[in-house]
């Protein structure tokens, strides 16, 4: 079996060999040029992908550099580390002939030299959606505790039967040779497909049940090494080389020819001019701060942005960049890929500036420019599980649960928190007064774990409170102290449609040890109170079952609401995600609160004391973040009345104050009013 490529046009040719050159290249047949949608070879690395010589479609590396090219089975392949979460991905326009799932027809076909005893339910290769956990396509290790080294297929796309974890006879994850694997679906007469695998060109025993007549596939991204979907998991340690598609079933004779000869020659197919992505890393920022622009264009493209950043052909890598820009007023930007005589290609976002923040913080949500519904890939927001969604509460958006089981989290980027360094998180919340009887189990906080399932986050998370209530009881703010602690209530009562503000102080330490955090906790407009002081996360150092080993870095901000059968419906609305700077706490509050879950209209005066001489003291029911003023009259005339006392800070739901006032002896009467 030969090991390497051979370009038979480099030989030099005389008349005699003539005849023998004509047979060998008929062995290794054009025919696998037919209805091919993707090679990737595995040879090079160019920036940060690895080019498909047949489409384009090239995939991008992560955590991965040159430095994790070997030695493959035809020239080079990659080296798969599963400590740092190695793996190759491609996100798909809908135009794209992949992911392979979408035809009805289809092969994938690679070469691996894995172990899979030790490496339980691990992916090789992978087919899922980016905002759905659902819809899943896999090919990967045995997912038993026993393990082996057949190899495992995982198929999962509702309305049909999960075809769930099938085992192959042949066992070719030995991790002492090169093994070759194709999978092989076929469409019939009926409409349904078939589906075989095949191991070293021999069909493999495995029954794999038909894809159903007429069934859409929900994908749109390729991963290698791992499952991609809203994060990445299931990583596997392994040597993956040539990795091929076609929207065809291939034959068992050009899969013999594939794994004799190799894939035919093929000149790198030049990409159609595109811009795969250009977006701002946030669409706000405080207002004189920097803002991330990135892209990723064909990587032969010439690359303008416009608003006085001028050509980044330069800094682009094979069509991948960024740059940072100062946003003082809003902005569009857009970028312009043009390549020779082609009509050029434009895409355009849009970043606002925030003013009227407290010194430090920087914006992370607000939810108010977000439309009214389910959050899930809205402003940057993943939501792969259950359904967050953003509400008008109030004289804002927020996002409240609607479910049982709900997870959201948004990466941080810039604001990511670093090993060895610290930050102050920032959020706010109301629980409403609906429902008071069901009970409730919500989380937020940060972590670097990955956003899959809301089950993933019943322990073992990082740095978070937690909203619990049981049925008819109280709610409580939680914390929990250490690795596999127990929830500590906080203490606090908390009024329902009250607005509360949050700091959450963390320091990332280094794996191995925990992460410590302090929680305060204030009315808005009110006084702050360290509830939970110097605790440990619960994060832990070891491997998670398919998540893998911990991230050293703190990524993203995260809600969580897990298994309480019965859990209550849009109960505590999240609003207003700030983060200080690295290496710094913040105490101030950073906007102020627009729940506005005071009564709304005029504000009420809800008791009184008066000394008998000049000393009124009052209460009335108020809003918070708003102004108000006293203003008195002698007999509540239009025109006879006047301010005695103005800018009155908010005490949240409820404001008092004692005033000096004069009468001399006559009637008065008094009335609190909100100030514009």
């Amino acid at each position: 079996m030969n090991t390497q490529k051979t370009n038979f046009k480099k030989w030099p040719l005389t008349f005699g060999a003539l005849a023998l050159l004509s047979q060998v290249a008929l062995g290794q047949g054009d025919s696998l040029k037919t209805d091919l949608v993707s090679y990737w070879p595995l040879d090079v690395v160019e920036g940060n992908k690895t080019p498909d010589l047949a489409s384009g479609f090239d995939f991008t590396l992560v955590n991965m550099d040159d430095g994790d090219l070997i030695t493959g089975k035809f020239g080079s392949a990659f080296n798969f580390k599963k400590a740092d979460k190695a793996h190759l991905v491609r996100n798909h326009d809908a135009g794209d002939d992949l992911p392979a799932n979408k035809n009805t027809s289809f092969t994938v076909a690679f070469w691996t030299r894995t172990t899979g005893i030790g490496q339980r339910d691990l992916r090789l290769f992978s087919e899922g959606n980016g905002t759905n956990s659902t819809p899943l396509f896999t090919i990967g290790s045995d997912n038993t505790a026993a393990g082996s080294n057949a190899l495992d297929l995982y198929i999962r796309q509702p309305p049909s039967a999960e075809t769930g974890h099938l085992k192959t006879a042949a066992l070719p994850l030995d991790g002492l040779d090169w093994h070759h694997i194709a999978f092989v679906q076929d469409l019939q007469p009926d409409g349904t497909s078939t589906r075989q695998v095949y191991i070293d060109g021999v069909l493999d025993t495995l029954a794999i049940p038909n894809k159903a007549a007429n069934q859409i596939f929900d994908m749109n991204i390729t991963s290698v090494g791992a499952v991609v979907r809203s994060s990445d998991v299931a990583h596997i340690n392994g040597d993956i080389d040539e990795m091929v598609i076609w929207k065809r079933a291939i034959t068992p004779s050009e899969i013999t020819d594939l794994i004799t000869n190799g894939m035919p020659d093929l000149e790198e197919t030049q990409e159609d001019l595109a811009i795969n992505f250009f977006n701002a890393e946030y669409r706000k920022v405080i207002s004189g701060d920097q803002i991330k622009l990135s892209w990723d264009a064909t990587k032969d493209a010439t690359l303008s942005i416009d608003q006085g950043v001028g050509d980044v052909t330069a800094i682009s890598t094979f069509g991948v960049g960024s740059t940072t820009v100062t946003i003082t007023q809003p902005t569009t930007f857009t970028l312009t890929a043009s390549r020779g005589v082609e009509t050029p290609l434009t895409k355009s976002v849009t970043v606002s500036p925030i003013s009227n923040v407290a010194s430090g913080w920087n914006w992370i949500e607000d939810f108010n420019d977000l439309p009214v519904g389910p959050l899930a890939a809205q402003g940057g927001w993943l939501a792969p599980n259950g359904v967050f969604e953003v509400q008008t509460i109030g004289d804002t958006q927020a996002i409240h649960q609607t479910a049982d089981t709900d997870l959201a989290g948004r990466f941080l980027g810039t604001h990511t928190i670093a090993e060895g360094s610290s930050r102050t998180l920032f959020f706010r919340f109301c629980a409403s007064s609906l429902d008071p009887n069901l009970p409730i189990a919500l989380k937020v906080g940060l972590s670097e774990k990955g956003i899959r399932f809301a089950t993933d986050w019943n322990e073992n998370i990082g740095t978070y409170v937690i909203f619990s209530r049981e049925a008819a009881g109280p709610l409580q703010l939680q914390a929990i102290n250490g690795i596999d602690g127990l929830p500590i209530d906080s203490g606090l009562t908390l009024d329902p449609d009250a607005s509360y503000d949050v700091w959450i102080d963390i320091t990332n330490n280094a794996l191995g040890t925990t992460d410590k955090f302090s929680v305060y906790v204030a009315p808005s407009g009110g006084t702050r109170s360290l509830v939970f002081d110097n605790f440990d996360s619960d994060r832990k150092p070891g491997e998670v079952f398919l998540l893998g080993v911990p991230r050293a870095r703190i990524d993203h901000v995260f809600a969580v609401s897990t298994t309480l059968a019965g859990q209550a419906s849009q109960t505590v609305a999240l609003d207003d995600f700030y983060v200080s700077p690295a290496g710094t706490f913040l105490s101030s509050t950073p906007v102020p609160s627009g729940f506005g879950k005071g009564p709304l209209g005029p504000p009420q005066i809800v008791s009184y004391t008066f000394d008998g001489t000049s000393s009124l003291t009052l209460e009335w029911n108020s809003r918070p973040g708003f102004i108000y003023g006293l203003w008195a009259s002698p007999d509540l005339s239009d025109g006879s009345w006047v301010e005695l006392v103005d800018e009155i800070t908010s005490g949240g739901i409820s404001t008092s104050g004692t005033f000096n006032i004069s009468g001399n002896g006559e009637k008065q009467f008094f009335q609190i009013r909100q100030q514009e």
